[in-house]
């Protein structure tokens, strides 16, 4: 097992949440055995599914978990239909879209358990759309986080369906056969230790000098309540408005904000609004840490699966109440991150605790999962471009499911595909909080489209 696998096993010996992707399809859902049929034919041959995740040997606190090769995996253990989960309408609005709403962040609650391969693929089917009909169904492939990361939940999806498969543009494939996509057969990389360039540490200055210290100073936490909050996992997602992000994009000159950016500016917004100003409140001096993934894949690693990604932990600018200047803010942060706040430190930091030993990494562990450290997380994933489609029915729309581990933490994900752009929001924090940071988003973007005028109209990345 990996330093960064050890890490995302937790703090403990308790299995955390799942990481997930729900991908929204419109059209007659397959049968489940075509399914099972599907996902043997096209994930069967990849090692990374065919290994179960073992609790460490005793003493636990000195041993690492490691992974058990299997030979090969059940598919209808994995691979679950209607009759497993209950029946969860999607279609339209009211009873069925909070149906299935539920049933996903019951799903982000709910480890995967030890003894098999950690993931598993769930057919969601639907009622008719809007009245019309139109059906409607979701594939929801949930995963733990020591086994892959976010990009490999996409590149699974995207192998699983009908479309382009390999992100270079080498090839498409609309069959079922295992050859279509090989590149995603290619076995999980280990990250190397990054070495500092020639010359970069002053004369007399011993490497790495107080940067990883830095790296684990504690921020504020979120101001919850004044007392002990009776917190729960708690997920909402919402359809975001495409001419409003677009337009929040091109809010600053030039070639204009990320997406990334965007999604760390309008978080820090919603944040304020929902929890307030932070003046005043217990430990306001200190900064509101949130932390992006970074893709540390090559592109020669483009398709391989596994854990294969670093992060960056940024202060989160929720006491500028302007919008424009928020984003501002993002950009500049995040264009030029401080020593103790770059993936490259954050890497090296892993790699240290690593050679002292499991205990360390565990150690490392519960304080990144501090609800001081950094207890909001930022995620913007691009999906690659289509179409796409599952035996001919078209993929509309990818929820993203984040992983929240500890109370008083957030999770915004925001995804984008075929020009439809769905926030989802997972905390850990009192109930309803999570559709209020969806909706606080939503405005917050709506804010910084208003701020484009004809000067700020450059194209966006």
């Amino acid at each position: 097992m990996s330093a960064v696998e050890e890490l995302l096993c937790g703090a403990g010996t308790v299995l955390d949440p799942p990481i997930g992707v729900a991908a929204l399809f419109s059209g007659e859902p397959p049968r489940l055995d075509a399914l099972r049929d599907r996902v043997a034919e096209r994930w069967g041959g990849l090692p990374l599914l065919r290994r179960a995740l073992l609790r460490p040997a005793r003493p636990a606190w000195l041993r690492p978990h490691h992974w058990l090769p299997l030979d090969d995996f059940d598919v209808r253990t994995h691979v679950l239909g209607a009759e497993d989960e209950g029946e969860h309408v999607i279609a339209g609005t009211g009873e069925g879209e909070r149906a299935f709403t539920d049933l996903l962040g019951r799903l982000v609650a709910e480890p995967v358990p030890y003894g098999l391969p950690p993931w598993r693929l769930r057919l969601v089917r639907a009622g008719r759309q809007g009245g019309t009909a139109q059906e409607r169904f979701a594939l929801v492939l949930t995963a733990h986080h020591a086994l892959m990361d976010g990009r490999s939940l996409e590149l699974l999806m995207s192998r699983l369906l009908d479309g382009r498969l390999l992100r270079g543009g080498t090839g498409t494939s609309t069959g079922t056969g295992r050859g279509a996509g090989t590149a995603s057969d290619a076995r999980p990389v280990r990250i190397p230790r990054p070495r500092r360039p020639e010359g970069s540490t002053p004369a007399g200055q011993p490497p790495d000098s107080g940067r990883l210290f830095d790296a684990l100073r504690s921020g504020r936490a979120l101001p919850l309540s004044a007392e002990p909050p009776r917190t729960r996992r708690d997920l909402a997602w919402a359809e975001l408005d495409t001419d409003a992000v677009r337009a929040a994009r091109r809010a600053l000159p030039g070639l204009g904000a990320t997406l990334n950016e965007v999604l760390l500016a309008a978080a820090s917004g919603a944040l304020r609004a929902v929890h307030g100003e932070p003046e005043g409140r217990a430990g306001a001096s200190r900064p509101l840490h949130g932390v992006y993934s970074v893709d540390l894949r090559t592109p020669e690693q483009a398709d391989t699966l596994g854990n294969i990604v670093s992060m960056v932990r940024l202060p989160l600018p929720v006491e500028i109440t302007d919008p424009r200047e928020r984003l501002a803010a993002c950009r500049a942060s995040s264009a030029a991150p401080g020593p103790a706040q770059g993936p490259d430190t954050t890497t090296r930091l892993v790699c240290a605790a690593a050679r002292l030993g499991p205990w360390a990494l565990r150690l490392l562990a519960r304080r990144a999962y501090s609800p001081r450290w950094a207890p909001v997380s930022c995620t913007a994933v691009r999906w690659p471009r289509g179409p796409w489609a599952l035996d001919g029915a078209p993929l509309e729309r990818v929820i993203p499911l984040a992983r929240v581990q500890i109370p008083g933490a957030v999770s915004l994900t925001l995804t984008s595909y075929a020009n439809t752009f769905t926030l989802c929001v997972v905390s850990h924090t009192p109930e309803g909080q999570a559709r209020l940071l969806a909706d606080a988003f939503a405005r917050e973007l709506t804010s910084l489209a208003g701020a484009v005028g004809p000067q700020l109209s450059a194209p966006a990345r």
